[in-house]
């Protein structure tokens, strides 16, 4: 028999054996499967099954190029259960065993002279890596104007002119010849921004003048005044001789009455001009191309749409669409054309991804991300004015919304949904023949309408649809689009709009207008908007 003391002795031994046997023998964990439904274009998802995780993204982006043949390079996007949204993959350990990832391209384009004359785009779907310069238009008129250099002589007028102010408070005066050199390059730095600036730019650029030359500050009134005249008149005659020079997007405009042409229409009269924020609103044709040329192009493009989804050429229709913008925009502005129609010749523009590249040629704004990131931001103080409004018929309305949006999951897309109808309720606006939704049996026939999102429900048609199996975009009777998501079906809705040039239902006037106004900040000025919308605006802005 063992001593206790010996006994402790033998089993601490033993002890120390296993220990040092079990550290010696590496655990081999279980290599856990990954099962991903991998959305190759719009139209286009396969099923990618690997026995184990790859230790990195990169490996995954590898394995995805082997087992589909991809040949361009990409990066990965995954669907967030938490979200209900697509996100930038970052780490491999976000990825869920079984989940949803987007190949995004990852374009890089060496354009020849010819190809520099559209905007740099960068959406979720594809991503530009050079920007060389282009003739269209990049920016959007800035938050401070930047006043540009003058001629030698006249910057040195002002150096003594700004010196002398400060010591006397005496105005400088000018000569004809440098005021005509003033205004000449501030209507070229204007238009740079836009062709055709609002009372409200033209303010701007007036007030940054004599802020930054204080010299030419006048006596009376804001001090720049009659600086705002001249700019107004002066960017009126720069229009004129770049009409001559052939520039469509002022030449659009010309041929009105005048003394030689009594009988043709007022000068005043279906002014052709940017309304909502367009930076690109009617560009010039690509440097050495034609309309011919450009025809030619499409042909290739609508060519491309009749393969199959799986062997389209992706970055060759970006950028034939890219470089029959002109064309696009041109037709669409001067010569307007039945859905149908515009669908036959351009089926490019009826997809999601193509659909917001265009978008971004015409706004320079990335529409789905600006949206959602603004709509985001300004959901709580929303969602409180409509807790507020608890009185009289839209008190009632509003209390059944919110019932509706209080059984739903902590989900954002139902959030996004509520908010947003009831922003239509708030703004007192009849969404019921815009927005409208039907059981499956009634699904063929209720298909119509001018302008139309209909969601397939299996919940009460006349509810909110929080949950629809999915929803279709509908222009002219025409199904045209379709999305899983109601508030991702309304992006595409607004999308359209813009790019093929179409009037806000008059029913929801306010609505859209919010959305061009509030959450993308297209907002040039001449957007007469509603008091209730501008006191929703400011009460917004001053929340944030």
């Amino acid at each position: 028999m063992y001593a206790p003391a010996h006994f402790l002795h033998f089993c601490l031994i033993i002890l120390f054996a296993c220990v040092c046997l079990f550290k010696a023998i590496p655990v081999v964990p279980m290599a856990s499967p990954l099962k991903l439904r991998v959305i190759l274009a719009d139209d286009n998802a396969e099923i990618l099954v690997l026995p184990s995780r790859p230790s990195t993204v990169d490996e995954l982006v590898s394995e995805i190029k082997t087992r589909f043949g991809l040949v361009y390079d990409f990066r990965l996007q995954y669907e967030d259960p938490d979200f209900n949204a697509f996100c930038n993959l970052v780490s491999i350990d976000s990825l869920p065993s079984i989940a949803t990832v987007k190949v995004i391209h990852v374009i890089e384009l060496n354009l020849s002279p010819v190809d520099l004359d559209v905007s740099s785009i960068s959406t979720d779907d594809t991503v530009i890596l050079s920007s060389p310069e282009r003739s269209c238009r990049t920016e959007v008129w800035p938050e401070y104007f930047t006043v540009p250099s003058f001629t030698y002589e006249v910057e040195y007028i002002l150096s003594q002119g700004n010196t002398a102010y400060e010591k006397e408070a005496k105005p400088l005066k000018l000569t004809k010849d440098q005021k005509h050199n003033i205004l000449e390059a501030m209507a070229i730095e204007m238009y740079k921004y836009a062709g055709y600036p609002s009372g409200k730019q033209i303010r701007q650029a007036a007030e940054a003048l004599v802020k930054k030359h204080p010299c030419l500050k006048e006596k009376t009134g804001t001090g720049y005044d009659a600086w705002k005249n001249s700019l107004f008149f002066k960017m009126g005659n720069y229009r004129t001789k770049l009409s001559r020079a052939g520039l469509k997007e002022v030449s659009v405009n010309a041929g009105k009455r005048s003394r030689l042409h009594p009988t043709a229409p007022s000068a005043h009269s279906q002014i052709k001009r940017p309304r909502r924020g367009e930076i690109n609103y009617l560009p010039n044709y690509p440097a050495g191309e034609s309309k011919d040329s450009l025809e030619a192009q499409r042909n290739e493009l609508h060519s491309e749409f009749q393969k199959a989804p799986a062997e389209r050429d992706g970055p060759l229709i970006f950028l034939l669409m890219q470089r029959t913008f002109a064309l696009r925009r041109e037709e669409i502005i001067n010569s307007p054309r039945p859905i149908a129609e515009l669908r036959e010749r351009w089926p490019a523009l009826f997809c999601e991804a193509q659909l917001y590249k265009e978008v971004h040629r015409i706004t320079n704004q990335n529409l789905p991300f600006n949206f959602f990131a603004a709509l985001d931001k300004y959901t709580p103080q929303l969602l409180n004015l409509y807790k507020e409004k608890q009185t009289g018929t839209l008190g009632k309305k509003m209390a059944a919304l919110l019932s509706d949006y209080s059984k739903q999951d902590n989900d954002i897309q139902a959030t996004r949904t509520a908010v947003l109808f009831g922003l239509a309720l708030y703004l007192k606006e009849d969404a019921s023949e815009i927005f409208k939704s039907c059981k499956e049996v009634d699904f063929e026939e209720s298909q119509t309408g001018a302008v139309t999102l209909l969601a397939l429900t299996e919940d009460n048609p006349s509810a909110v649809p929080f949950n629809p199996q999915h929803v279709t975009v509908i222009l002219e009777d025409q199904v045209v689009l379709s999305h899983k998501y109601w508030v991702d079906a309304l992006v595409l809705l607004f999308g359209l709009i813009y790019a093929l040039h179409l009037e806000y239902p008059a029913k929801l006037k306010g609505f859209f207008e919010f959305i061009q106004v509030v959450l993308l900040n297209l907002d040039d000025g001449r957007c007469q908007i509603k008091p209730k919308l501008l006191s929703l605006k400011n009460e917004l802005e001053l929340g944030v």
